[in-house]
């Protein structure tokens, strides 16, 4: 880092911090990564989702290949046959919603297609929406007759479909290379290299290797005596060690929770038409966080999220309330309460449990095929119905009321049972007095007005004293009742009738085929890894969920494999995480991918073991400064240095709160508001009204599926790091400490540095700071300067990027 201070002072301190800030940002600038998701992938599935299936209900019969006339000479089956158009010209002009003609006909202006009814608004806006994002398609050329769908040859020979077979670890020739390599996945990496003739980079220093592996495994900045301690072991087994003891950190599952909330499209609201307040969607993930601190082997944590419910018989009261709390990851996506034609609420719902369980375990987008086969995989129509009939077998909603309401399930408890049963006495005892009192004034009222037979409203005659009495009886009555104690609810499914459902012709749910297809999975994932079928008594999640997680499928220990390597490196070893279709092209490193997954297998799914033997990698521990083979390969797709990663806004957040020693660590609990100083991963996820914090800094869509965050360098992260009250408050708590501590300023400063970059400052580094703070101090208290300097250093890119 460079502090600039060659421009005089101004009257004010702020104007000298921000043009140190300025020049930290034009670095970053100009050094920053680009997005490291392609986000024509979420555009695209955006179009197979909302704009796909509209035009194949609505606008095929007239304009498409299948269409016996081509209407007004216009082809809406492909991107390509949009742009050119038809007799009145392009159907879609990309990034101008307002001028393209296929939404002023939506909307019965220019045109009225379709000319049967007027479509939805909702509708309306996604087209839209889609066209200002560019109107992203895939690419498909107009031909004059409809084309097979997907060519039965690669589907059957793709890459990701074919059997698992551990690969042998290559032997590396070169003796260099030989000697860099201390893992398996080193001697994939180095035989990469060698065929292309380059070296690795070098080892990454100490101070940037336990401050990599800290916010890799726990999220958070290591301590200064956590890198004073690493820093002088000398030991061989001084980076083991460091690995061992984040793995055994209980914020471990914190870190690696959070990146599976993203998966699973964890929120604490509903969203969608009426954003209800979930309240109890945090228990779904206190309970990722616990499983994963305990390395819960992969393939039972899939499937007690899966099917979790029907597996309490026999297992013990903890571990009942586990299981059943686990299945929240099938109720916890949005859904439109208030939708009124209940058939078609349920089968969106079904979509989106599809969509997510698909993309998540199989790196398949399956809800593609809702509407039609499959326009890219081997995937058909029949093949959704059959999964969607399991999921239609399984009790998501409690009810179906005008605004519908979530499924909830008590959690078994002895304490709380016998809590209520001795609280059911208080109850009956205050109703009993209740009663006593009642009868006793009833009889008065016969005496009083000597009948047999009580009037209408006994009450009216009673003495003030009497109605003062029974009243009293009432509320005391009213008060046991709201006390008794309640049973803790999470969000869970549960089995109901058993449903095999018929395809729903272009996805619509009021005209269906005439048979129903029986529930299974895709026929051609069965073809490579057999089924064994669903019970017919049942909804045949657990069968689903058993056949998801055997070691021999073909896709699951494939897609979280990569996706552990991912979380590790910044990218992906495969095209796209979460497609492994015939979209997805072979890997560079396609050995090494299902070297990762058979030892995920063999290491009984454990994600900690899988965490050791990368870490413990040379190719871990490189350094991500070298740029020898910058211009041949600038996405490093051969690993020949680690790459540098931005912060997530959760360790970000958590950072700067570390840097003020304010962070509070408490452990599990329902979600917290912005000015809560909890860990990030505790506030509350608002799906219609996410924290500007999150936006700001790319967790942008908590309502679908997250493959991987995108990353992105825009002028407002750079004013939350400069005008944040929180960064304020922090570099002023900082400041004022180093002043109370520190006994010079070359040691305040090295402080500093290790409070905020985790590493001492360089004598250049040194140099700069200490004149700021010279200059700084002339205009105002020293402190102040402190903590001017602080907010630079938190605001820099050393701060925010891991190395």
């Amino acid at each position: 880092m460079c502090l600039r201070m060659s421009l005089p002072l101004a009257p004010r301190i702020r104007t000298s911090c921000i043009y140190a800030l300025a020049v930290l940002f034009a670095q970053v600038a100009a050094g920053s990564v680009s997005a490291q998701v392609d986000e024509r992938d979420g555009d695209l599935a955006f179009f197979e989702k909302h704009i796909r299936p509209v035009l194949v209900e609505h606008c095929y019969a007239c304009h498409s290949a299948e269409s016996k006339i081509i209407r007004g000479g216009l082809r809406l089956d492909s991107r390509e046959g949009m742009l050119r158009g038809g007799d009145s010209g392009p159907a879609l002009i990309p990034g101008d919603a307002a001028a393209s003609l296929v939404v002023s006909a939506l909307r019965h202006e220019s045109f009225e297609m379709p000319p049967e009814e007027k479509l939805d608004q909702s509708i309306v806006a996604k087209f839209s929406d889609w066209i200002q994002r560019g109107a992203a398609a895939p690419h498909e050329v107009p031909s004059e007759q409809p084309k097979p769908r997907v060519d039965p040859t690669l589907a059957r020979d793709h890459w990701a479909f074919q059997p698992l077979r551990r690969p042998h670890v290559p032997v590396i020739d070169d003796p260099e290379l030989a000697d860099w390599v201390r893992q398996p996945v080193d001697a994939f990496i180095a035989g990469a290299l060698d065929e292309q003739g380059w070296k690795p980079a070098a080892r990454a220093d100490k101070y940037t290797l336990i401050r990599r592996a800290t916010f890799d495994l726990i999220g958070l900045p290591p301590s200064p005596e956590e890198i004073e301690a690493f820093i002088n072991d000398d030991s061989p087994e001084s980076f083991q060690r460091l690995v061992d003891r984040l793995l055994a950190s209980p914020h471990y599952g914190q870190r690696w929770g959070r990146h599976w909330l993203d998966l699973v499209r964890y929120a604490d609201t509903n969203g969608a038409d009426e954003n209800h307040v979930m309240p109890n969607a945090w228990r779904y993930r206190d309970w990722v966080f616990r499983s994963l601190n305990r390395d819960q082997p992969l393939d039972d944590f899939i499937v007690h999220q899966m099917a979790g419910d029907l597996l309490t018989e026999g297992a013990d009261q903890a571990e009942q309330r586990e299981l059943l709390t686990a299945t929240g990851m099938l109720v916890i996506g949005p859904k439109m309460l208030a939708e009124q034609d209940k058939e078609k609420m349920r089968i969106d719902i079904i979509d989106e449990q599809i969509d997510t369980v698909s993309r998540t375990m199989m790196g398949m987008t399956i809800g593609c095929a809702r509407c039609h086969d499959h326009k890219f995989d081997p995937i058909t129509a029949r093949d959704y119905y059959a999964l969607a009939g399991i999921f239609a077998s399984t009790r998501t909603m409690q009810n179906e009321d005008f605004v519908s309401k979530w499924m909830e399930r008590d959690l078994p408890s002895d304490e709380i049972a016998a809590a209520r049963q001795r609280h059911q006495l208080i109850i009956d005892q205050a109703k009993q007095h209740l009663d006593q009192l009642t009868n006793h004034a009833n009889e008065a009222v016969l005496v009083k007005l000597d009948v047999q037979t009580l009037p209408e409203k006994p009450s009216d005659h009673y003495p003030e004293k009497t109605k003062s009495e029974i009243e009293s009886a009432k509320k005391s009555l009213e008060q046991a009742e709201k006390e008794m104690p309640a049973f803790e609810s999470v969000m869970a499914v549960t089995e109901q009738t058993p449903t095999d459902l018929a395809v729903h012709i272009r996805g619509n749910h009021l005209r269906k085929a005439d048979a129903v297809t029986p529930r299974g999975v895709p026929a051609r994932i069965a073809s490579a890894t057999p089924f064994s079928g669903v019970d017919p008594q049942s909804s045949g999640r657990l069968q689903f969920a058993r056949w998801l997680t055997d070691d021999n499928h073909v896709l699951t220990s494939r897609v979280m494999a990569n996706r552990l390597w991912m979380w590790h490196f910044g990218n992906s070893l495969t095209e796209s995480p979460s497609n492994f279709g015939l979209q997805c092209p072979r890997p560079l490193h396609a050995e090494l991918l299902d070297w990762l997954a058979s030892e995920l297998i063999d290491n009984r799914w454990s994600l900690k073991r899988m965490h050791r033997s990368i870490m413990l990698s040379s190719t871990y521990q490189m350094s991500s400064r070298d740029q020898s083979y910058l211009e041949q390969d600038p996405e490093n797709q051969f690993y020949w240095r680690q790459n540098r990663r931005r912060l997530e806004v959760e360790p970000l957040r958590d950072s700067i709160l570390c840097a003020g020693d304010s962070l509070d660590r408490r452990f599990e609990g329902s979600p917290d508001n912005a000015s809560s100083n909890r860990r990030t991963v505790y506030l509350s996820i608002n799906r219609a009204a996410l924290m500007d914090l999150l936006s700001t800094f790319d967790y942008v869509e908590p309502a679908n599926h997250i493959p991987q965050r995108s990353v992105t360098t825009v002028p407002s992260q750079a004013l939350f790091l400069m005008n944040s009250p929180m960064v304020h408050d922090q570099a002023q708590r900082l400041a004022k400490q180093t002043m109370e501590n520190g006994s010079d300023d070359t040691s305040r400063l090295t402080s500093v540095w290790m409070k905020i970059h985790g590493r001492p400052p360089s004598d250049q580094q040194l140099a700069v700071a200490t004149r700021f703070l010279e200059q700084a101090s002339l205009q105002t208290s020293v402190q102040h300067a402190w903590a001017s300097l602080c907010r630079t250093l938190i605001a820099g890119s050393l701060f925010s990027y891991v190395e």
